[in-house]
């Protein structure tokens, strides 16, 4: 499942546009007071547009759907999203009635944002090492880089 965040519009509010990668799917909206809050396609070129046309609108993605990975690896899916100093991570079979909702999360927050930074790399290319491989791949641009790697050892008292 793809998916992208976005906050816009007037008043400012959050909507999320979800690609369901089944042929035999339905699209369908979700409204609140007029505005869509999401909104579910299931053409790939059609969730595309839909992400082109709110961007026109002047809404932006969040981080977390910026930075949200999709991998999957024979039977089994692994999504990761960076959201502040929490790495997100969701884990679990693919099978015909797949949602989101069908696997194991797991939320670890770290003490800054360098190290979760970090975390997210590596629980990425920990991933690429067992053979998942990811899906609608799309570059990560994040608002700071992490640092470079601090050096070992003890710290000296004054």
């Amino acid at each position: 499942m793809l998916l992208r965040e976005m906050v816009g519009g007037d008043p400012p509010h959050t909507c999320k546009l979800i690609f369901l990668d089944d042929p035999t799917g339905f699209g369908h909206r979700v409204t609140d007071g007029g505005q869509v809050v999401q909104h579910v396609l299931t053409r790939h070129a059609v969730f595309e547009e839909a992400v082109a046309a709110k961007i026109a609108e002047g809404f932006a993605e969040t981080e977390r759907s910026l930075t949200r990975r999709i991998f999957t690896a024979a039977d089994r899916y692994w999504i990761v999203a960076l959201d502040g100093d929490t790495v997100r991570t969701l884990v679990g079979p693919i099978r015909l009635d797949w949602r989101e909702s069908s696997g194991h999360a797991r939320d670890k927050e770290f003490r800054d944002r360098d190290r979760a930074v970090a975390a997210y790399y590596k629980a990425i290319a920990d991933k690429q090492m067992e053979g998942y491989g990811e899906r609608y791949a799309r570059p990560v641009v994040l608002a700071d880089a992490p640092k470079g790697p601090k050096k070992p050892g003890k710290r000296k008292a004054r």
